[in-house]
């Protein structure tokens, strides 16, 4: 066997068992992709290893999934409060920072091991890639060590985060169906969606104008979508007349169409059915011939004999209007003739074939630049220089791709299924190499710092963890379910995030993380090297 091929069966035997190991649950705590890391020790310990090509590119690969998910949220985060988001985030990694840096100091840790007990501690993979990125440039014999103390954290920080947020509930006294209704409560407010309303026209003034002609959008910001005159219900064309009498269907946020009264008349809870020639359907747009024009530039109604009532986009609503540009995997609802509806759904659709096709050009695009702003060296002071590596550099780049949908003039579109498959097989070809490369210093490790290994991940997980609950609930009183979900979100700990999920109907907690997740992991990066840095000239 040629040693190519032994490497390549070493790496898929790693990463079966591992994917295999990884799916085992109890009582819903499961090692995930985190098993592949501890086969690979295994491995490594019995001096089997993967290319370090494989593992870095699985990291690439990996990181910049994650910045592609996170972009839109990330963004949208500092547009509420994102600040309080990012203050729990810096207290959270910057505490467990600090408290490793004092245990090596005290206890005498190298660098390497130190700076892996801090990423395993606060179970964060893209930081264990950045300290042994940044090791590989300096003291590359060093590197392997920062695999051994992640691995030897790990396990705690992952299982005790997740006992913590099952438990969190009860330590704190406050009941999870109070809190849902509090937040429910707070939503409405804050973010109310849009609504389906239908008025009885009564305003004489109006009697036999068409809807183009009455230009409701000028008085509210709402979309008329049907029309019953009648015993016929029809979608609102822009020739179509209204007549006293009339019941009309809108579409927009409640104080907008509380505006309608006064145009139109009266709101009624009287039922419109539709007649089977009427549709309204969701849809998504998937065609590039539509992505990147306004609605206005579509000609959606001269072109189609369609209305669109409302429009989808990371998990907001938008009232649709001229201005409004359409995005590859938009969500709109369309109402009209089931002729003309069907015949858009296939224009917006595009070819099937299309819509399950990543767009190649601008994702290596973006991988590219990406690499490339790693490489760029960002002074700190007194002659001490960072730089972001490979993996920071595609994560940064990844969130700005994933915030702005494309690069320069190309659109990008991954298809969830193949960022999904991206991320996973991406960590798993990381945790591999990893793995491996730790694998052969574990036994060694163990046996020359003992416990003591292990308390310290202990320490500074339990720490990080407490400053960030004092921050969120005595001084920021956050939502109980919002605390947990950017706590899980700041350790970078998804199965506590499950468990934290699993305790409500609502998706607060996953919200929180989503908010929390990038701002923690970009300081983890940040931090892992610093502390690479500091702690190698002062030990």
């Amino acid at each position: 066997m040629n040693p190519f091929t032994e490497e390549m069966f070493v790496l898929f035997a790693i990463l079966t068992i591992g994917a295999w190991i990884g799916h085992w649950s109890w009582r819903g705590i499961s090692l995930g992709s985190a098993g592949v890391l501890f086969v690979a020790l295994v491995f490594g310990h019995y001096g089997m290893s993967v290319p370090k090509a494989v593992m870095d590119l699985g990291l690439l690969l990996f990181v910049y999934s994650v910045g592609l998910s996170a972009g839109p949220s990330f963004f949208r985060t500092f547009r509420r409060r994102g600040m309080q988001f990012v203050v729990l985030a810096l207290v959270v990694v910057g505490t467990g920072a600090i408290v490793t840096g004092l245990l090596a100091y005290v206890l005498h840790l190298p660098a390497a091991l130190a700076t892996g007990l801090y990423a395993g501690s606060l179970t964060c993979t893209p930081a264990l890639a950045a300290a042994i990125d940044t090791l590989g440039r300096v003291l590359p014999e060093a590197a392997p060590l920062v695999s051994v103390g992640y691995g030897i954290s790990y396990p705690y920080s992952m299982i005790g985060m997740v006992l913590l947020i099952q438990f969190l509930p009860r330590l704190l006294k406050r009941p999870i169906k109070i809190e849902e209704k509090l937040w429910l409560a707070e939503k409405a407010i804050e973010a109310p969606g849009l609504q389906a309303r239908q008025f009885c026209v009564t305003n004489t003034n109006i009697d036999g104008k068409t809807v183009a002609e009455i230009n409701p959008r000028r008085l509210a910001h709402v979309n008329i979508s049907r029309i019953k005159h009648g015993d016929k219900v029809t979608a609102a064309k822009p020739e179509t007349l209204i007549h006293t009498g009339d019941l009309v269907m809108a579409v927009g946020l409640a104080e907008e169409l509380d505006k309608l009264r006064i145009l139109l008349g009266e709101e009624t809870n009287e039922r419109m059915d539709v007649n089977a020639e009427v549709m309204s359907v969701d849809v998504e747009v998937m065609d590039e011939s539509l992505t990147g024009k306004t609605l206005a530039q579509m000609r959606v109604w001269e072109q189609f004999t369609v209305v669109i009532t409302r429009i989808r986009r990371q998990g907001l609503e938008i009232v649709p209007h001229g201005n409004v540009s359409m995005e590859r995997g938009d969500g709109i609802r369309v109402v009209g003739e089931k002729s003309a509806v069907e015949a858009f759904i296939r224009r917006a659709q595009g070819s099937p074939r299309k819509a399950l096709e990543t767009s190649m050009v601008p994702y290596l695009i973006g991988l590219f630049v990406g690499v490339f702003v790693g490489l760029i060296p960002i002074p700190v002071g007194e002659g001490v220089t960072l730089k972001l590596g490979a993996a920071g550099g595609v994560f940064i780049t990844s969130l700005l791709i994933g915030h702005f949908g494309k690069i320069g003039p190309f659109q990008l579109y991954v298809p969830p299924a193949a960022k999904n498959l991206t991320r996973e097989l991406g960590l798993m070809l990381f945790l591999a190499g990893a793995g491996t490369n730790a694998g052969a210093h574990l036994v060694d490790v163990l046996k020359d710092q003992g416990w003591i290994l292990l308390l310290a991940g202990v320490a500074i997980t339990t720490l990080s963890a407490l400053a960030g609950l004092i921050v969120m609930i005595k001084i920021y009183r956050l939502n109980l379910l919002s605390a947990m979900g950017a706590l899980t979100a700041a350790m970078t700990n998804p199965p506590a995030l499950a468990a934290a999920s699993n305790q409500t109907e609502t998706d607060l907690p996953a919200i929180s993380y989503a908010s929390t997740y990038p701002v923690a992991l970009i300081f983890k990066i940040l931090l892992a090297q610093a502390l690479v840095e500091l702690l190698r000239h002062l030990l």
